[in-house]
């Protein structure tokens, strides 16, 4: 939501944030940025423009920058209501996601998961962004059809975060799942923090994870 860390100093403010964002993708240049929990706010980046979709989660709102060169062939987009903008670029569908939250969620997690593989106009699924799965989970996730490893480290880990006092623990809630069809490698967690005056803190509670996906010459035992 584009809040302010308790660590951050008190005149820090969501144009901050902003402006932080926008030269972390600068930087990074990846071709598609996927973002959850937003306020309605996108971060602008002069490189990317926007999918024209900003659907609302359980928590904020959704979108999906896209690199100007990409944009120009007009790639078709999707909403899934409440937890989903899936994205074609020609084989390959790629599906931001905030899927929904808790312990307990894991059957809602599930439904969601199948109107979107459901409404894909590629069998080539690429599932990323705040998933909330757990661990535990992956098997439901195999079951369906979908895998992906975990990220190299933890997307949510408040003991190191700190974004918000409370509960410590980590977790892989921001992750991927993708059809055995599509290959996902260099993924990477970003966990570097933000310095200003002698503050030292994070954007977001979650870390950004990257990657880059392509399409594999042959599915697993494809003939």
């Amino acid at each position: 939501m584009l809040e302010r860390s308790a660590q951050a100093p008190q005149q820090w403010g969501q144009e901050n944030t902003e402006a932080a964002v926008r030269e972390f993708v600068l930087e990074t240049s990846p071709d598609i940025v996927c973002f959850q929990e937003l306020p309605r706010t996108v971060p602008f980046v002069e490189t990317h423009g926007m999918i024209p979709a900003n659907p609302e989660s359980h928590s904020g709102n959704l979108a999906v920058l896209v690199k100007h060169d990409l944009l120009a062939d007009e790639p078709a987009h999707i909403e899934i209501k409440g937890c989903a903008v899936l994205v074609t670029f020609g084989e390959i569908t790629i599906a931001n996601v905030h899927l929904a939250p808790g312990g307990g969620g894991l059957a809602e997690r599930l439904e969601q998961t199948a109107r979107i593989v459901e409404a894909s106009p590629t069998p080539n699924i690429l599932i990323v962004g705040d998933t909330n799965s757990r661990v535990a989970e992956e098997r439901y996730f195999a079951d369906a059809g979908l895998v992906g490893d975990r990220p190299p480290k933890a997307t949510w880990n408040s003991r190191r975060n700190r974004f918000r006092p409370g509960a410590e623990f980590s977790a892989y809630f921001t992750r991927y799942f993708a059809t055995e069809t599509l290959a996902v490698d260099e993924v990477a967690v970003w966990t570097e923090p933000v310095e200003s005056g002698a503050a030292t803190f994070f954007l977001s509670d979650h870390f950004a994870l990257s990657g880059r996906v392509s399409l594999d010459a042959l599915p697993t035992g494809a003939a």
